[in-house]
């Protein structure tokens, strides 16, 4: 079973599968498939996270292939923009938006080097042959759709200030015509990303890390203010890790490291949700109150803890931080907003991960997208991939088909905190791809796409298909609540009734609805096991962003 955020990304998996291939070759090709399909959602210029369960070894691995500062970033690069208040990810915005968009924001991309490791490591397939369903869909050329539309609209003026992107995504400099009732949507011509796709499936990731790609890639950077050198992009490594996995339920999974998720259910785990209805009210209270704690203590304290230590990411993730917060909550209040951080403690640094040695790099040959698979052996993958904001920095490589990422406003632009610029360094990504294991078996898996609402749509899906005992695609259809401390978001097909009850308990309730335009609940796919029925499940949504399959 393959699901992911394009009917195209479900195809390109789904014919590894049938090739022989594993989940982790369909999640692979699923997701250089997505990099032409969605090109305002993800590309080669960005960067992502996988987990992966690999049955015949009884292994659980993280590939962390998040974007890296470039080598000369400094903390205070960015100077701050006073007359604005905080952004979504709860730093401020920077003087003339310089670290959310343009050159100076690309950080060093990491999605050619994380999946190229996890194909080789643990996939089955040639190189080569995983990258073929993106290279034809390449070669066939973008078909315009109105996703794609919504996405070009949006970002209309600031596509039209940058030519190289102008000629790469509005020919003509005008919207691309969208399908209609009868005759098709116009198609974009990708020649440039064909062959940059056919070097990277002969060459490995050193096609994409060195030679004239990463010239290019430099190059435009630099002729646009930026600092990203080629030494950045030759010396990226992923973070691999086998996780120790924490439980949930009855379940052991792992989120690629994302402690904003392990604390959410950490905390639940404390809380008999079954014993309510799906939609109750105590429900929609404590999944807000969960996230609203574990997303302001990951703001206030975590950093990479390759720069800051382990010790942060070790208490947040840690069970004795989710007892300590459960005990904090009631269902009779909501916590005094805006919800305090508090101190995570010491955590069981032995409790994160194994981290794996470097290999050698490169070698020679062997906005957010998501993708998830499962094969008839047991494997099950994950992946979220993404540019960041929609089209990224807006930073495109003339003769690649690359766009490449805004990943530096991910940082904190301010000094001095653990989420701060160094080179090298990875920002805060409070994003779970999560896989769960019941009984040795992976059971379940799913990613997401829209921000740090992924995190609500994934650990949702879990709870209505776990706690609750939904089928899959009712599990991610169900309503859902986002808290990040503040307001808490409440999707507009819940019973008023309980909207005005959870403002009763002291919410600061903002009623949202999700619609194309708009991805105010991240849009989610996931697979699941039937142990009873040994039956898998594939499921995506919502509907107008999302495809699922099997064979």
């Amino acid at each position: 079973m393959v699901a992911a955020g394009h009917s195209d990304e479900v195809a390109a998996g789904l014919a590894m599968l049938e090739d022989g291939g594993n989940a982790i070759d369909a999640v692979v090709a699923a997701a250089f498939a997505g990099y032409v399909v969605e090109p305002a959602m993800c590309g080669l210029g960005g960067y992502g996270r996988m987990s992966a369960y690999v049955a015949e070894r009884r292994e659980l691995i993280s590939v962390d292939h998040y974007l890296r500062a470039p080598g000369a970033a400094r903390p205070d690069m960015f100077e701050i923009d006073e007359a604005k208040g905080l952004k979504y990810y709860e730093t401020p915005y920077t003087e003339g938006l310089r670290a959310e968009r343009g050159a100076l924001a690309v950080g060093v991309p990491g999605a050619v080097a994380g999946l190229y490791w996890a194909q080789r490591h643990l996939g089955r397939l040639p190189w080569a042959a995983v990258l073929q369903p993106a290279i034809m869909l390449a070669k066939a050329g973008l078909e315009v759709t109105w996703p794609l539309v919504l996405r070009l609209a949006e970002n209309l003026d600031a596509i039209r200030e940058r030519p190289e992107l102008t000629a790469m995504v509005l020919p003509g400099g005008g919207l691309p015509r969208a399908p209609g009732q009868v005759e098709p949507g116009d198609r974009l011509p990708m020649d440039d990303l064909a062959a940059t796709l056919t070097r990277i499936s002969e060459e490995g990731a050193a096609g994409f890390y060195s030679g004239p790609v990463a010239e290019a890639i430099c190059a435009a950077c630099q002729e646009s203010g930026g600092i990203l050198a080629r030494e950045d992009l030759e010396t990226y490594r992923p973070r691999i890790r086998r996780e120790t996995p924490r439980r949930y339920r009855g379940l052991d999974y792992v989120t690629c490291c994302d402690p904003v998720g392990y604390e959410a259910l950490n905390i639940l785990e404390h809380f008999d949700l079954a014993a309510f209805r799906p939609d109750a009210l105590e429900v929609r209270h404590l999944v807000a109150e969960a996230l609203a704690a574990s997303f302001v203590d990951n703001i206030a304290h975590y950093g990479d803890p390759d720069f800051i230590g382990p010790g942060p990411a070790a208490a947040l993730s840690d069970p004795a931080l989710g007892a300590r917060r459960a005990a904090m909550l009631s269902l009779e209040r909501a916590l005094p907003r805006p919800v305090a951080a508090i101190d995570p403690g010491s955590g069981d640094r032995a409790g994160i991960a194994e981290r794996l040695k470097d290999v050698p790099w490169p070698p020679k040959l062997a906005g957010t997208s998501q993708m998830v698979a499962a094969d008839g052996e047991g494997n099950m993958a994950s992946l979220c991939t993404s540019v960041s904001a929609s089209f990224g920095s807006l930073v495109a490589v003339p003769g690649t088909g690359i766009i490449l990422n805004n990943g530096m406003g991910n940082f904190d632009p301010r000094p001095g905190r653990p989420n701060s610029i160094a080179p090298g360094k990875m920002p805060i990504f409070a994003v779970p791809t999560l896989v769960a294991l019941e009984n040795g078996r992976a059971v379940f898996a799913a990613a997401g796409a829209g921000g740090y609402r992924i995190t609500t749509g994934v650990l949702h899906t879990l709870l209505h298909w776990r706690d609750f005992g939904l089928p899959l695609a009712a599990a991610i259809a169900a309503p859902r609540v986002h808290c990040q401390g503040k307001e808490t978001y409440v999707d507009a097909r819940i019973d008023p009734d309980i909207r005005v009850s959870l403002a009763a308990l002291g919410h600061r309730v903002v009623s949202q609805a999700d619609d194309p335009g708009l991805n105010a609940f991240a849009r989610v796919s996931a697979v699941s096991l039937d142990l009873t029925e040994d039956r898998l499940d594939a499921a995506s949504g919502p509907p107008w962003y999302g495809a699922a399959g099997g064979l």
